[in-house]
This record gives C-alpha cells, structure tokens and sequence, in this order.
C-alpha cells in the first residue's frame, strides 16, 4: 500500500534548497543588471528593453503551462520532473552567459541578438524551474515540513542575492570591467547555476521515479490536457495567489530593475548599492527561521499579508525622504530587503497547498501545471515592472552616462517607492479572497487520503 505519510529526509531537504540558489540566481542577475547592462553599455533604449521583456512573457503564457502538462506526463527511469533539472542546468548557464556577451555588431543585428538570447533563456528558464518547483509536494506530504522545504529553498534566494546584488559588481571591476568583466563573471556564476540544480536533482531521486516492470516504464492512463487546464481555473485560491504573487512581483521588479539608477543619479551615491544589500540580505536570515513558525501561528496567508503591509512603510519613507539624507534612505532601502521574505518566500510555501486544493476539486494531481501557473506569474510580474520601468524612464528623458533632469529624475523615484506602494496594496486586496486556512487544509489532506484508501482496497464480488 502506498506510503500516504511520505517525508524527506534532512539530507534531501538540504540537497533540494540548493535549487534556490540555481533558480534565483540568473533571475536576480537579471532583475537587477540587465536592463542597465543594455542601456548603459550597449546603448539600447530602455523602452525597447522593456519591450523585450514583455513580448517574452506572450511566450511564456503557453510554453509554461504547456511545459507543466509535459512534466506532469512524463514517464522515464530518472522520474518525472529530475530529467529536466539534470539535462537543462547547463542549458540554462549557458544561455544566462549569452545574455552578458553582446558580439559587436551593428544595431539592428545587435537588436535581433537580444530578442533572440533573452527569449531563449526564457524557454530554457521555463524547461528547468517548472520541474524543479513541481518536485516540493513530491518530497513531502506533511505539511509542515513543506513549509520547512519551501522556506529552505527561498532560503538559499540569499546567496544568490549576495552573489547579485553585493559580489557582482566588485567583481566585474576584478575581472577587467565593462564588457569584459560582466562576461567573465557570468561564466563564473553559470558555473555556480549548473551545480545548484544537479544538487537539487539528486535529492529527490527517492521520490521522483516512476514504477518499472521489467525493465520497461509502467503504462498508465494520460490525463487530458483540457482536464489538466482545469487544475488553474477550477481553484480559486490559486488564481488568487497568482493575482498576489504578481502584484508584488511588479512591485519588486520595478524597485529592483530602477535600484542601481536611483543610488546612481538621485543619490549619487552608487558604491552603497552592494553594502546595502548586503546587510540587507544579513538581516533577513533571521526570517527564514521564524517564517515557518509564524505559519503555525497566523496562518501563511497571515504572513503574507501583514508582510506587505509592513513593507509599505520604508517604500513611504524613500519617497519623502530628501536624497541628500543618505543615511535615511540607506536605513530604507535595507528594511525593504530585511522584509521581503515575508512577501516572497512565503507565496512559494502556500504554492503545495494549492496543489492539494486542485487535487481535492478535481481528483487530479498536477504538480507541474499548478507550478507553471506560479513559474509564469514569476516572469509576468518581472516583465511588466521592466517595460513600465524602461517606458516611463524613456518618457522621462533618460540618457545614459549623462547628468539626469529634474524630472528625469523624479520618475526614478516614482518608479523606486510609489509603485511598489501600489504593488503591495493590491496584494492585500487580493490577499482578502484566498481561503485557504489551517483547517480548510486539514480537511482536503483527510479526503484526499480517504480517496486513496478507498481505491486500493479489493473490490467486492
């Protein structure tokens, strides 16, 4: 009889968050340097940056619930969803690479290389994460412990972070600076991707396998795909998360795509970038730890919510406080990392959830198509902070390189605290409308294993 109490092992839990370093490290990299690796380098609008970015997402609204349904029907002798991780790591380096190295050629070829680069890293992105994200409820069926696993892999979003935001810089100077230096530094960490993921891989190779007869994969009957779709639109509580997790991601995305101008031009103070992300980053790793317990106690929607409350505050103080006050905006700008795995990290915990609420609807598992729907909300939240951020800084009559105008730089700040103001008010209305709470869980967990029992036990004659 199946085991309907299945947990990992510590050791599978510490090899698994390894895969939170892979995943948030070329996102971060990109979140943070790309629009400005174009604009200040390689002379490219920040308009049509922005643009890139968000025809990339029509893209990504059907390869990655496309790529959940593929994952979901996959059968091979390393499992369903590690074969993707393993053989699409490298993938992944190599086209994250391809982003920092611009061959020298004329402007239009040069346009055409970007689109083409960029959204190939998105498909290949889409080809690893979605399996990746699929493999937490197949670690785990308690729930606490899933807590545990979603907040250890977002754990390790903090040494990527600290490789972004706080290492890259100093070493792109090491390594020669410009062109050069963001080249040689991304095959470093390209370096650093691939390892992650093939670490991640090996932890769920007790779980993620399928049964095998004689040396053959074990038939069994495929889900249609329409069925599958109803896994997102039969679950009210997904779509709700979608909309939270996206409102937040614009909100992030903006803040971090406009961070390096804002410390650049308004402050003129572009050196305290890394330092601020990196007390930043120290601060919050105290959060981690008391995140699964403050779950236990207000609920995960409880965190998330007041989460984003709590992070209004510092985005209010960055949009009055005057630029020449260095000190208030650095104490700001760093209480916005310290709060952000109350806003981030916990959306991925409450995602396994999800997962069980579509099972429990619809009496189908579909951990790759419920991940999608997230990986996809992920890089929609991303791409339209980064075509308002390069729209509105190209309305503003941004130049590259230049002394900036007054109202130049008044949208950077606009772009730097309000938005992200509105982000977060509009996660909390959405916020509002998710149901799912302790004992609603509790009650789709004791179906779902009534369910099962009753299936395996012998018919009657």
């Amino acid at each position: 009889m199946q085991n309907l109490n299945r947990v990992a092992s510590k050791s599978e839990v510490f090899k698994y968050a390894f895969g939170g370093l892979g995943s948030n490290l070329p996102f971060m990299l990109i979140l943070t340097y790309l629009m400005f690796f174009y604009t200040e380098l390689e002379g490219i609008s920040p308009a049509l940056v922005g643009t890139l970015f968000f025809i990339t997402r029509f893209i990504d609204a059907v390869t990655d619930p496309l790529m959940g349904m593929l994952a979901d029907r996959t059968n091979s002798k390393l499992g369903k969803y590690r074969p993707y991780v393993i053989f699409g790591a490298p993938l992944l380096g190599l086209s994250t690479v391809s982003l920092f190295w611009i061959p020298d050629l004329p402007d239009g070829q040069k346009i055409v290389y970007v689109f083409v680069t960029y959204i190939l890293y998105s498909l290949i992105s889409t080809v690893v994460n979605i399996p990746y994200h699929s493999l937490t409820p197949v670690l785990s069926e308690d729930p606490n412990q899933r807590t545990w696993i979603a907040t250890a892999k977002q754990f390790m979003g903090i040494p990527a972070q600290m490789l972004a935001q706080v290492l890259f810089l100093p070493l792109v100077a090491i390594l020669g600076g410009g062109e050069q230096g963001y080249l040689y530094t991304a095959i470093l960490y390209a370096i650093v991707i691939v390892i992650s993921f093939w670490t991640c891989a090996s932890s769920a190779k007790r779980h993620d396998k399928v049964d095998v007869v004689n040396d053959k994969l074990e038939s069994k009957p495929k889900i249609a795909f329409k069925d599958q779709f109803s896994l997102i639109g039969k679950n009210t509580p997904l779509l709700m998360l979608m909309v939270a997790m996206s409102t937040n991601l614009i909100a992030t995305s903006i803040q971090s795509a406009v961070a390096l101008y804002f410390w650049t031009y308004n402050v003129g103070r572009a050196d305290l970038f890394p330092i601020l992300s990196l007390v930043g980053l120290l601060l919050s790793i105290p959060l981690f730890f008391i995140m699964p317990k403050l779950s236990k106690k207000i609920e995960k929607k409880g965190v998330f919510l007041y989460g984003s409350i709590a992070s209004i505050i510092p985005f209010i103080v960055l949009l009055i406080a005057p630029s020449e006050i260095v000190w208030v905006n650095f104490t700001a700008a760093v209480l916005v990392n310290v709060l952000a795995p109350f806003t981030g990290a916990i959306a991925w915990a409450m995602l396994p959830d999800c997962v069980e609420y579509g099972e429990w609807k619809t009496g189908l598992k579909g951990a790759g198509v419920v991940s999608s729907s997230l990986t996809f909300i992920n890089k929609l939240g991303s791409a339209v902070g980064g075509i308002l951020g390069g729209a509105l800084l190209a309305s503003a009559g941004y130049v590259a390189g230049q002394a900036q105008t007054p109202e130049t730089l008044q949208m950077i700040l606009y772009l730097y605290a309000i938005f992200p103001i509105l982000g977060h008010v509009a996660t909390i209305i959405a916020l509002k409308f998710y149901k799912i709470d302790n004992k609603l869980y509790a009650k789709i967990i004791q179906e779902i294993k009534e369910r099962k029992k009753a299936k395996q036990l012998p018919k009657e004659a």
